[in-house]
């Protein structure tokens, strides 16, 4: 993976997600059976975000955030890498765990 646009376009393929193009982000839809997750990834921005809701209601029953710039001095490129690398880690979480209600958006270990 080069950039977080040709991840997006790698996660148009991958059973049980969707993708919604916006003006300034991407939402990337994660369905699991009464639940539905959501992680937003913004164009320009190093940062994403998540949550997860029942299909039967508006209010998320948790989210979070991450962002990545301006704690220290690594280049934007590196920095870009982790977050595309902390996206998709959780996203697989999202999609295999049995537990969804212990999901979070990092896991020691990622």
């Amino acid at each position: 993976m080069t950039s977080v646009p040709e991840f997006i376009e790698s996660l148009r393929t991958r059973s049980g997600i969707s993708i919604t193009d916006q003006p300034e982000s991407w939402l990337v839809h994660v369905s699991r059976g009464a639940h539905l997750i959501e992680v937003t990834v913004p164009k320009r921005v190093l940062e994403w975000f998540a949550s997860m809701r029942s299909r039967d209601s508006a209010h998320p029953i948790w989210s979070d955030w991450m962002d990545y710039e301006g704690y220290d001095n690594r280049p934007r490129r590196d920095l870009e890498m982790e977050m595309i690398r902390d996206i998709a880690n959780f996203i697989d979480r999202a999609l295999e765990t049995e537990d969804l209600e212990s999901l979070q958006i990092y896991q020691e270990g990622d």
